[in-house]
């Protein structure tokens, strides 16, 4: 399964858009061209605000991630503010494993059943 993105602008605020996208399938090594290149597009607009909605995500791969990690990056130094919703089990185990919580700053559910399994604790624990 291949990494389908479905892209809408939400309105503009200071005449600047404001985009939502939704996410399905699988984000991988192989999807990243088609990745980058929806992306590339969006910025020539200078969004004023970036939504991704993660939930139909079934696989991600570090590849995903790190494009997510220089995306937040790109945010804060252009002044965009970058929203990532609704996350998927598997985009939460990488959040887990390598400490990325506090780095996006996105509001995360996690079910009871799921909150047994990721801790979050990343730079919490003494060695």
């Amino acid at each position: 399964m291949s990494l389908e993105i479905k892209i809408s602008e939400l309105g503009q605020k200071n005449s600047r858009p404001i985009f939502h996208l939704d996410l399905i399938g699988e984000a991988s090594i192989y999807s990243a061209s088609d990745w980058k290149e929806k992306l590339g597009s969006l910025m020539e607009k200078n969004p004023v605000r970036i939504e991704i909605d993660v939930s139909a995500l079934e696989k991600v791969d570090s590849s995903f991630v790190q494009s997510l990690i220089i995306l937040k990056r790109e945010s804060f130094s252009k002044s965009w503010d970058l929203a990532i919703l609704n996350h998927p089990n598997c985009l939460l185990e990488f959040y887990d494993l390598y400490g990325l919580v506090g780095f996006f700053h996105d509001r995360i559910r996690i079910s009871k059943k799921d909150s047994g399994v990721l801790k979050f604790l990343y730079g919490l624990e003494r060695v």
